[in-house]
């Protein structure tokens, strides 16, 4: 599968700049890497939800001086955890490296804790792109950063080393000690140095027979293996890693044959679409909101999908009624989405002022869509709304009828992106 997706990556979203995923467990301060890199300045993040995707220029030791070396251009991918944990890690990243360069794996060196689950996550996530075939031949850097070396309880960089060297024996690998926060941040640029080294040797450097590769289960698996005695719920089963996996890797291959966009939404209009599903219902909210705006969107699309559920004769909707809160959370989370994917990758999308407008902006293309869904992987997980509700809440007829908030965390925040939009021009770092 991952052959077929790779050819719909390079043709739907192709670059002339390197690509690079920064990976790692939660806190360690990727999403602080990545902005730090774009802009200069230290930002205040919050866990992510799906990926952060910048062009950044990484320093170099001798960037911006009188030496021969230009910073790193990329473009970064960083892999949000928000609600996924680190199996959901392992089982996505095999739909990404394959069009990545190098992989930068983040690590809390204050975290001692989670030193070995973050060994185990790396140990899962390199077996998981060994197995494929469009990369089990050939090297992919990793760039380990130890980050918060400067902090009192740091683990010291000789036992970071020591710890994933196991991980790491027969690749191309380093680990640098870094201290984002600090001021000036530490670390950088010797790191970037040898990764735009390790980069330039992948080219040509192939790898050499490994033999069988094991299977690796991370200590979340097991842990949640063990306390469901191997036996996983309906909601849990359709909530695995490697279901969900799956499934990402059927969307995109689905976006393919799929109606166009004008197609789709006439379809739509006379209530004859093809299925009547999950990944419909997602890409109906984002080619509404795109056109239209959130307001206006969200009339047309409350309105569009009470209306076909009235008036659709196939069983595609039998028993089913129209749902206003489960309806707003996925407008929220589409939304979200939409409002979480950088300008440059974006298509033109409907502002305030043009919702107050009779008109509206074509549709999104469908490799517009692609890209949304690579950025957004998590919206294929059908069941995300429970990591903010409870069944009893979200199956309650006053959640039916009208909208109820959130019984368990509130909704997606905007705050992420938008928190760096003011920062302007790259500095020095």
């Amino acid at each position: 599968m991952t052959s077929t997706l790779l050819n719909l990556f390079q043709r739907f979203y192709p670059s002339d700049i390197q690509r690079v995923v920064i990976a790692g467990l939660s806190y360690g301060g990727k999403t602080t890497l990545l902005y730090l890199l774009k802009t200069g300045d230290v930002v205040t993040t919050i866990p992510s939800l799906g990926f952060n995707v910048e062009v950044v220029e990484a320093p170099t030791s001798s960037s911006g001086s009188s030496g021969s070396k230009n910073p790193l251009k990329m473009e970064a991918w960083d892999v949000g955890t928000g609600c996924a944990g680190s199996s959901m890690i392992i089982r996505m990243l095999r739909f990404y490296m394959p069009s990545a360069k190098a992989l930068i794996w983040v690590v809390d060196s204050a975290d001692k804790e989670r030193l070995t689950e973050s060994v185990e996550t790396l140990d899962g996530v390199l077996a998981d792109i060994d197995c494929e075939p469009d990369t089990a031949d050939r090297h992919i850097p990793v760039l380990i950063l130890a980050n918060k070396s400067d902090q009192s309880n740091a683990t010291p960089l000789d036992k970071v080393r020591l710890s994933f060297s196991r991980v790491l024996s027969g690749r191309i690998s380093a680990i640098y000690a870094t201290s984002l926060t600090a001021n000036p941040p530490t670390g950088l640029p010797e790191a970037f140095d040898w990764l735009s080294l390790a980069i330039d040797i992948a080219k040509t450097a192939k790898k050499g027979p490994r033999g069988q590769l094991p299977v690796i289960v991370t200590s979340q698996e097991k842990s949640a293996a063990a306390q469901s005695g191997s036996k996983l719920s309906p909601v849990a089963s359709q909530r695995d890693p490697s279901v969900l996996a799956k499934r990402l890797g059927e969307w995109l291959q689905r976006i393919e044959s799929d109606s166009p966009p004008d197609e789709f939404m006439q379809q739509f209009k006379e209530y004859r679409l093809p299925s009547w599903d999950h990944y419909t219902h997602i890409r109906l909210a984002y080619l509404i909101l795109i056109a239209h705006g959130r307001q206006k969107g969200k009339d047309i699309l409350f309105e569009g999908l009470s209306n076909y559920i009235s008036n659709n004769n196939t069983t595609q909707t039998n028993a089913r009624t129209f749902h206003v809160t489960m309806t707003y959370f996925w407008l929220q989370v589409v939304h979200f989405g939409i409002r979480n994917v950088p300008e440059n990758l974006a298509p033109p999308h409907a502002s305030t002022a043009q919702e107050a407008s009779p008109s509206q902006l074509p549709y999104p293309s469908s490799a517009d869509f692609f890209k949304f869904l690579l950025i957004n992987p998590h919206l294929v997980d059908g069941s995300l709304w429970s990591d903010y509700y409870s069944k009893e809440t979200i199956m309650s007829p006053e959640a039916k009828g009208s909208m109820v908030l959130p019984d368990k965390k509130s909704l997606p925040s905007l705050v992420g992106r938008e928190a760096v939009s003011g920062f302007g021009v790259a500095k020095p770092v």
